[in-house]
């Protein structure tokens, strides 16, 4: 299976799809921290994807940042001086959420997944389709 890892610089997911076989890349602005640059495309992945023949990957795991979408930071959106809207971190939740949004109608690739948090209201991202707690598999940890 050809994979895809948006947004991880780190290459553990994808390192881990290499060990089971599959054809993994990451993908991220960052180098990667991996060990792996032969595993790594260095690019806006967004970009990488209009680049790609349709149906290239069969899998696609994004982890598009969430500082702007996620209740963790719900109280940094209003100005607390004044008690109005924050408009450059409501503009930094737009982008946020219209990346998050390309991987969601992302129309080719057949299995897509996407990481995030529990996000704000105001984020209006898609009903999520699964819950998935480290503690799941084995760590102490919650998000």
């Amino acid at each position: 299976m050809r994979v895809l890892v948006a947004c991880e610089e780190s290459q553990r997911v994808c390192i881990a799809f290499r060990e089971m076989g599959h054809e993994a890349f990451s993908c991220d602005i960052k180098d990667c921290s991996g060990g792996h640059r032969e595993w790594h495309i260095k690019c806006d992945v967004i970009e990488h994807l209009k680049t790609v023949e349709p149906f290239y990957y069969d899998l696609i795991i994004a982890h598009p940042p969430c500082t702007y979408l996620s209740v963790a930071g719900a109280s940094n959106f209003c100005n607390k001086s004044t008690g109005y809207i924050n408009e450059e971190r409501f503009e930094k939740q737009r982008v946020a959420r219209e990346f998050f949004m390309f991987f969601y109608n992302y129309p080719y690739c057949k299995r897509i997944c996407i990481e995030n948090p529990r996000a704000m209201k105001s984020a209006a991202l898609p009903p999520y389709s699964q819950v998935i707690q480290p503690y799941d598999f084995g760590d102490d940890y919650s998000k």
